[in-house]
């Protein structure tokens, strides 16, 4: 009997127990569902209990996961792997997706392939589409980003926004969004969160985060905040080592947690731990295998911060899933066994990317992994007791969520509905006037909106050469739109690695320059006024066209703290993203690949298609001559003008094709 039998056998007895009993006693849903999700326990093994809280990966086919080609289609050995063991679910990345017929095949045929098996019990099926800079569904809407809904102020843009990443996740076949970053971004050195954080402001997050919670929930897809207890205030990316927060329990109730505690309140059903060290807060260490000195426990690993703060102190009671095993944070410090055993005894559920089923070298190692913790469970290392209670999470996660109920069959009605809902021309609309919202003006001295009236000439500057797709989409829009004329007089440019010289006859000619500016880490601030690096072009820029009498504006396109360098500037816009477009959409029909809509939306607001109304999510601070930060608020969080006049050239033309091209 396998358990895909005993499932329902448990299903009809519930269903049964329940039908008897008297109205006014009768269980509740939740009593129902945990009735059930027991019973399924009782008939697993301990083998298969282990694998419901594993959720692997696999990026790549053949032996050796360096050089083989991506696994977009289910092969035999992997199929054979996900037949053979039970995993609670698996998570997909860029590798595994190139377009949504596709994704959804593969979805459909690794679950079923999981229920060939004897488990037979359907996966948790998880992405990371966080939207902006955090997209794996290529052909849906990346959206604008978690800190550009932050300077909308508006938290049902970011339910719209998160409902729209949903659907259309949903539609190909995820069931786990792990999303939304509940991360306070206050340190504007960090390398990895940055734009991934609504604010850093702790209550702007909270209510960015309960909403985007709301909106996933909306769209059918269980959602996961993370990285807890938070990740903002870093100096490190843990994929490749250990961060430090040196904070009391104290000051973390105060600023970092308060985003959780609102996500757990909204409705989280799944909270995802940080490789980030709390010394003030956990005390015990383990030996580093690499450095051979002592490193105190993550918080993935810390049974204080699992049990005692997570559980205990915030009362989440719903599955507990590590950030991914495989980071650096992990395996430069810990043995495998050990990192699981340790983030199992702190009170974890689901062990997510404890290893890869794609190549022969990984699943051996994987193999090895799952035999070592049913030891250390028959060992007593790990107490069999606190694998059942993870267990239990998860049985009622998927029985709560449908998930039990997976249809098996109809993958070209899957793929015909998945091609109306992901990069639908009505979600394109709404990813773009979601982003016209957060669109921010800092500073604007008569330069914005943009006059292209009278044959005057206007002069774009972006960095890089993949970004002429991006500026062109723009300037189709405005003409479309009928805001710029059909012949307006706009010339573009690619400046990156020259020098303003190189462009001082069109700059000259130029009647307004707009100037496209990014950072997209801190670290690239360094070196900043070296007339080579992108930034000291764009100051020189500034000089050379004011020497000529010219008004020029800059747009920060990634993260906003380089707009502390161009006090000079005659406007200053942040927008809060970069993601390219490959391609000028002529069509929407499910394949269509999506676009960053930031800098087309920030281009057209600049020559006045619509008003910027954002304001700041963070502090822009001061910058020193060497490129670090200082401590000196240079533009305050909230700052912003509210807009300008927006204005628009009503001219008579026709219409060549939908964008006007």
């Amino acid at each position: 009997m396998t358990l895909r039998h005993k499932f329902w056998t448990a299903w009809i007895c519930v269903a049964l127990i329940a039908s008897f009993s008297f109205s006014q006693s009768s269980i509740s849903e939740s009593e129902r569902v945990s009735a059930l999700a027991d019973r399924i326990l009782e008939e697993m093994s301990l083998e298969q209990k282990i694998c419901q809280m594993l959720m692997p990966s696999f990026y790549v086919r053949g032996r050796d996961n360096r050089t083989g080609a991506p696994l977009t289609e289910l092969d035999s050995r992997t199929a054979e792997i996900l037949q053979k063991y039970d995993f609670g679910g698996v998570i997909l990345f860029n590798q595994n997706i190139t377009g949504t017929v596709q994704v959804t095949k593969l979805i459909h045929d690794v679950q079923n392939a999981s229920l060939s098996g004897d488990g037979q019990i359907p996966l948790l099926v998880a992405v990371d589409q966080e939207g902006g800079n955090v997209f794996r569904l290529k052909t849906g809407c990346w959206m604008p980003g978690n800190m550009l809904l932050g300077a909308t102020e508006n938290p049902e843009l970011a339910q719209k926004a998160a409902e729209l990443i949903g659907s259309e996740i949903k539609a190909v076949g995820f069931n786990v969004n792990f999303a939304p970053t509940a991360d306070v971004n206050n340190n504007p050195s960090n390398p990895v969160i940055g734009l991934r954080s609504f604010s850093s402001d702790q209550d702007i997050t909270a209510k960015m985060v309960a909403s985007s919670i709301q909106g996933f929930k909306d769209a059918g897809v269980i959602s996961a905040v993370k990285h807890f207890p938070g990740h903002g205030d870093t100096a490190t990316d843990t994929h490749v080592g250990l961060s430090v927060i040196n904070r009391t329990y104290e000051e973390l109730k105060n600023l970092e947690l308060v985003p959780f505690k609102a996500g757990i309140e909204a409705g989280a059903q799944i909270v995802m731990t940080a490789h980030i060290q709390f010394p003030e807060i956990e005390k015990e260490t383990y030996t580093s295998i690499s450095t051979k000195k002592p490193v105190y426990l993550p918080a993935t690993l810390s049974h204080k911060m699992i049990t005692d703060v997570l559980r205990g102190d915030l009362g989440f009671d719903g599955v507990i899933t590590t950030d991914a095993m495989d980071m650096g944070a992990i395996t430069k410090h810990f043995l495998p066994v050990d990192a699981a055993t340790l983030a199992i005894n702190a009170g974890v559920d689901i062990l997510l990317m404890a290893g890869d089923i794609s190549t022969e070298n990984q699943i051996n190692k994987f193999e090895e992994l799952i035999a070592a913790l049913v030891s250390k469970v028959e060992s007593g290392d790990i107490q069999e007791k606190r694998i059942d209670e993870s267990v239990q999470r998860i049985l009622e996660l998927k029985i709560r969520n449908g998930i039990m109920d997976y249809d098996k069959g109809h993958l070209n009605r899957k793929t015909s509905a998945a091609k109306k809902t992901v990069g639908s021309q009505a979600n394109h609309q709404l990813e773009w006037e979601i982003t016209q919202k957060g669109i921010t003006l800092l500073k604007n001295d008569g330069a914005l909106p943009i006059d292209v009236k009278d044959g005057k000439r206007v002069l774009i500057f972006y960095p890089f050469k993949t970004e002429d797709v991006s500026v062109n989409y723009a300037l189709s829009v405005l003409k479309k739109e009928k805001v710029i004329p059909k012949d307006a007089d706009i010339q573009i440019a690619t400046y990156n690695s020259k020098p303003v010289s190189a462009f001082e006859e069109q700059i000259l000619e130029a009647d307004s320059i707009l100037i496209i500016s990014e950072l997209k880490i801190p670290s690239q601030l360094l070196g900043y006024s070296n007339k080579m690096s992108r930034f000291g072009f764009v100051l020189d820029a500034i000089e050379l066209a004011h020497e000529a009498g010219k008004k020029v504006s800059v747009i920060c396109a990634t993260l906003p703290y380089d707009a502390a360098l161009y006090s000079q500037a005659d406007a200053i816009v942040t927008c809060y993203g970069a993601q390219e477009m490959e391609t000028i959409p002529t069509a929407y029909y499910g394949e269509t690949l999506g676009y960053g809509p930031n800098i087309p939306v920030a281009i057209a607001s600049a020559f006045g298609q619509s008003e910027p109304s954002g304001h700041l999510p963070v502090d822009v601070v001061g910058i020193t001559p060497e490129g670090r930060f200082t401590k000196e608020i240079v533009y305050p969080i909230g700052s912003g003008l509210g807009g300008f006049e927006a204005k628009t050239i009503q001219i008579e033309q026709e219409e060549e094709n939908e964008f006007g091209l």
